[in-house]
């Protein structure tokens, strides 16, 4: 990531990055240990496979964490609920619209409501948490929807030489590579080196984009900008 503006980095992306520097580390054994070169090398194949594993836990982290430092940047920025986005309300009144006590409804008196909305961000963390154990397109757009009214974010993982269709199959490939790692270690197919290395790339880019589109969402509801906007 670049930045392009002098505000600092939200602290996600400063933790995607020191996250990472584990991935690279990984890739640096590697070459220790067998020279350099995109090849495989048998030996060391379970580093590239470790590498996949920790570069998916990364990306889950990074998602979980943005999303969280977001929606409080709103909530610290609303003087009202009117900030909000009306996806969120609507999904944090469910909550008191199903209470079995009808007096739940006061909860939302005098500044209530902003407990009520930290309550909605803690149950919706809490509910994709085990869903982002496998953090596909399809959760990472109901997070950011459910928490931020965030349509879609994965229309906005796409840059010249790669389309959204080709981003979102490219996150589900690498997904699905880390389940097939994680359940059959020794049956699952061969790693390369130069594979891990394009989809730490990848990451670093989906993760950009993210960012960028989470940072617009917010100027554009508080008329502030929570962080720099990046470029590749």
């Amino acid at each position: 990531m670049k930045k392009k503006q002098a505000r600092s980095r939200p602290e996600p992306d400063k933790m995607l990055l020191n996250n990472l520097a584990e991935v690279h580390r990984i890739l640096e054994i590697h070459e220790e240990l067998t020279g350099p070169g995109p090849g495989y090398k048998p030996n060391v194949g379970v580093l590239n496979k470790s590498a996949i594993v920790l570069l998916v836990a990364c990306w889950e982290a990074y998602i979980e964490d943005l999303a969280k430092t977001a929606f409080d940047f709103l909530l610290s920025r609303a003087k009202s609920h009117d900030l909000f986005p009306n996806k969120v309300l609507t999904e944090a009144s469910k909550k008191l619209r199903n209470a079995i006590d009808q007096r739940a409804v006061w909860r939302l008196a005098g500044e209530g409501w902003k407990k009520v909305l930290t309550e909605h961000k803690e149950d919706a963390l809490k509910r994709y948490i085990g869903k982002l154990n496998t953090p596909k397109p399809g959760q990472v757009n109901e997070l950011f929807e459910e928490l931020l009214g965030i349509r879609s974010m994965s229309s906005n993982w796409h840059w010249p030489g790669c389309s959204v269709d080709k981003a979102t199959k490219k996150l589900e490939e690498l997904v699905a590579l880390r389940g097939a790692i994680a359940h059959r270690v020794k049956t699952s197919r061969k790693v390369y080196k130069r594979s891990v290395e394009r989809y730490v790339k990848f990451i670093n880019r989906i993760a950009m984009e993210t960012s960028n589109a989470t940072r617009q969402a917010l100027l554009e509801r508080t008329k502030r900008a929570p962080w720099q906007f990046y470029s590749w």
